[in-house]
């Protein structure tokens, strides 16, 4: 499994990911995958759902839920063990 990026797009991509992963408040790690809490702001549910939306297009084997409530948005990500090296390089997860 790899990422359909490649060079300059999957370098900005990672950027943007790090940045986002930077600004979450929790991060704990779920089966297969990781989950990042962040505050529930408007700007800030745009960038996510646009970030996953943008992602899903190059790396379908993400499985990415968004869960949205009045306290927290919840970004879920769960990948294939064969994935397992892009998680981690993108959103921290341990392999």
């Amino acid at each position: 499994m790899a990422c359909a990026l490649g060079g300059s797009e999957l370098e900005g991509r990672t950027q943007e990911w790090r940045q986002l992963v930077g600004q979450a408040a929790t991060r704990d790690e779920i089966p297969d995958g990781l989950r990042l809490t962040f505050p529930p702001t408007a700007e800030l549910a745009g960038r996510v759902a646009a970030l996953a939306a943008a992602e899903q297009g190059c790396c379908a084997f993400f499985d990415i839920t968004l869960h949205l409530t009045p306290a927290a948005l919840e970004l879920a990500v769960c990948a294939p063990e064969a994935a397992a090296p892009l998680l981690a390089d993108l959103f921290g997860a341990t392999e």
